[in-house]
């Protein structure tokens, strides 16, 4: 079915997104490699073994939230911005076990409280007690922890978050979750509140109204959103970096279903298509590539 509605977001919502005409798939595809001497996706490769122009990406899909629970539940109130569950803690910390082998020099966060949540248990290693007895770290599974400083940046990129569908996938105000994820950077978010979702219910209504897709059904939005989200990384000094975000999106760029978004990335060893294609992104999930740019 056609998007019936613009072709391009003309408002300042996605304004840093507007890629349409100056970035086409045909040019700007992102070339992906396996990792080398990485046959469990956990080992971290060596750095020698990449090119200069490349970067050690770890891919990992935020942990189990309440609106994975039930499709329904996604559309209810209390879902906003969903919280991880006991089990998704559980699958952070599981995960951690793991991370502390990889020599990540950033972690770049989708600002959905899922991802913020699993971004931050999941790579405890990164972490460093500071000198106060504050617990500025908030999670709904009652989990408390001692104030900490990261070793590492945390930086959050809007261009990350979930696809825009459900009351889940609206985020909520950045001074909130500033006030209790401390530790990671919001600079590179403009808005306070949620342009996106603010965009999309200005086109369909509010959850009440609207049950189905908004932002996954607008392929020319995703295009824009997918280069982006990609164009943050050549930006980052960082050579190996870990990136916590979502399903859908990662669905979106990875096995696009939209003409618009095929050639986006390109495939080059039948391994990392595997790996990439083959399935959906299980919750808490870790694969790593080698990315490079043309």
């Amino acid at each position: 079915m056609a998007w019936p509605f613009a072709p391009t977001l003309a408002t300042a919502v996605q304004a840093s997104f507007s890629m349409i005409g100056s970035y086409p798939p045909s040019t700007a595809a992102v070339r992906l490699f396996s990792a080398p001497n990485c046959k469990d996706v956990i080992r971290a490769p060596s750095h020698h073994e990449i090119s200069q122009s490349s970067k050690i990406l770890h891919l990992v899909r935020h942990a189990e939230g309440t609106h994975n629970l039930c499709e329904i539940e996604s559309k209810k109130p209390i879902h906003l911005d969903a919280r991880l569950t006991q089990r998704g803690v559980e699958q952070c910390l599981k995960l951690s076990s793991h991370t502390k082998n990889l020599r990540v020099e950033a972690v770049l966060v989708s600002p959905m409280t899922r991802c913020l949540q699993t971004a931050t248990l999941a790579f405890p290693h990164i972490y460093g007690p500071v000198n106060t007895s504050s617990k500025n770290i908030v999670y709904d599974s009652e989990e408390e922890l001692d104030g900490f400083d990261a070793s590492v940046p945390f930086i959050a990129y809007e261009e990350w978050r979930e696809t825009v569908n459900l009351l889940c996938d609206s985020r909520r105000p950045i001074h909130i979750l500033q006030s209790e994820y401390p530790h990671v950077n919001f600079q590179f978010i403009s808005d306070d509140h949620d342009p996106l979702w603010s965009y999309y219910e200005k086109i369909f209504g509010s959850h009440d109204s609207h049950f189905s897709r908004r932002e996954s059904g607008d392929p020319s939005g995703l295009y824009n959103r997918v280069h982006s989200a990609w164009r943050v990384l050549p930006n980052r000094p960082e050579k190996e970096i870990a990136l916590v975000g979502h399903s859908a999106f990662f669905m979106h760029m990875f096995t696009p279903l939209f003409d618009e978004l095929h050639g986006v990335v390109r495939y080059e060893d039948k391994q990392v298509k595997d790996l990439m294609t083959a399935a959906k992104f299980d919750n808490c999930e870790l694969r790593t590539v080698v990315v490079d740019y043309p």
